[in-house]
């Protein structure tokens, strides 16, 4: 009996074929977690940059545009967020303050979008985080050209 138990230990001990399908499902997990983190930080890094571009190119409509209203300075920056989810969109803050005495216009557009993950991590945090908001600021400077006669 012993003997036979020992024979089958030793069968055992020597068969390596599954060996590999252990070694991938031990590391599967940590693969895949990696992958997703690669995925989520290559979005955020997109969406900061769409929203500063937006930022940027509502300041340059409303300074190449003098008479643009600060509605449509916010639907320009809107209109730029291309890929975006519009209903994740906090706040387009238009600032367009004009100096009568020297003719001066400082420009300010700041936009405040709301980061949704696409990787649920909200289940393994207590449904306390299910995302936080980016904002992307552009400033701008017009003068008017004062001639000399």
């Amino acid at each position: 009996m012993i003997q036979s138990l020992r024979r089958t230990i030793k069968f055992f001990a020597r068969d390596t074929r599954g060996a590999t399908a252990v070694e991938f499902a031990l590391n599967f997990p940590i693969y895949l977690t990696i992958i997703l983190f690669i995925i989520e930080a290559g979005r955020m890094a997109y969406i900061k940059t769409a929203i500063n571009h937006a930022a940027e190119e509502a300041t340059r409509y409303s300074l190449v545009n003098g008479t643009a209203t600060e509605e449509d300075i916010k639907t320009k920056a809107q209109n730029t967020l291309i890929g975006l989810d519009a209903d994740n969109l906090e706040a387009v803050i238009v600032t367009a303050p004009v100096d009568t005495t020297d003719k001066t216009r400082l420009v300010s557009v700041t936009i405040i979008y709301y980061y949704k993950p696409y990787v649920p991590i909200d289940v393994f945090m207590d449904n306390k985080w299910r995302g936080f908001s980016m904002s992307g600021e552009s400033k701008g400077f017009l003068a008017e050209e004062i001639s000399v006669l």
